[in-house]
C-alpha cells in the first residue's frame, strides 16, 4: 500500500476517548443523507457535517470543530477542505457503496483524504486495487485525494460503522505522501 498510509493508534488514548465520546453521545446532532444520491433501502448514512472550505468559504458548522484542534496538529494539517463525520448502520450482510473521490477537480493539486475511524468493526474502505484497511478504532488512513475507494457496513455484533471523513490540504512545503 504504498500511496495509502496506515497509523494505528493515531490519536492520544484519552483525546480519542473525549472525541468518542461527544461524538457517541445521546444528543449529538445526526443528519439523514443519500450515499449515492438516492434514499434507497440500504443506500443512506447519517452524516454529521462539521466544516466545509469546498465552496471558497470557511463554513463551520459543528461545535466540534473547536475539540479537533489537537487532531489537526498531529496530522500537520494545514488547510481543511472539509470534514463530516459518516455513521452506518449495522447490515445483515456487508455492503459497499461504491468507488468514489471525495472531490474530482476542484480542490487544489495534493489534497489528501483521510479517514479516522471511530470505532471497531467488521466494515473496511477497500480501494480500486481490492486492498482493504480495516475499522479499528483511533486508525487514520491517509492517501492522495485521487484515489478511488468506497467504504462498507459492518455486519457484526457492533451497532453501527462510524469514521471521520476528511479531506485536506498537508502543511508541508507542497509534499505530500
Amino acid at each position: 500500500m504504498s500511496d495509502i498510509l496506515v497509523q494505528d493508534n493515531f490519536l492520544d488514548k484519552d483525546y480519542f476517548k473525549k472525541l468518542q465520546s461527544q461524538i457517541f453521545h445521546r444528543d449529538f446532532p445526526w443528519y439523514i443523507q443519500p450515499i449515492n444520491n438516492t434514499l434507497s433501502k440500504n443506500d443512506y448514512q447519517l452524516i454529521h457535517g462539521v466544516c466545509n472550505t469546498s465552496n471558497g468559504h470557511h463554513t463551520i458548522y459543528s461545535s466540534l470543530y473547536d475539540s479537533l484542534e489537537q487532531l489537526f496538529k498531529q496530522m500537520n494539517l494545514f488547510t481543511c477542505i472539509r470534514l463530516k463525520i459518516n455513521l452506518l448502520k449495522r447490515e445483515d450482510k456487508i455492503l459497499e457503496h461504491g468507488m468514489h473521490v471525495d472531490f474530482k477537480d476542484d480542490v487544489p493539486k495534493g489534497s489528501l483524504t483521510s479517514i479516522l475511524y471511530m470505532n471497531t468493526n467488521n466494515g473496511y474502505t477497500k480501494f480500486e486495487t481490492g486492498e482493504k484497511v480495516q475499522s479499528v478504532e483511533n486508525r487514520l488512513v491517509t492517501f492522495s485525494n485521487h484515489v478511488r475507494h468506497t467504504g462498507s457496513t459492518n455486519n457484526c455484533d457492533t451497532v453501527h460503522r462510524c469514521v471521520m471523513n476528511i479531506n485536506w490540504i498537508k502543511n508541508n512545503n507542497g509534499e505530500t505522501i
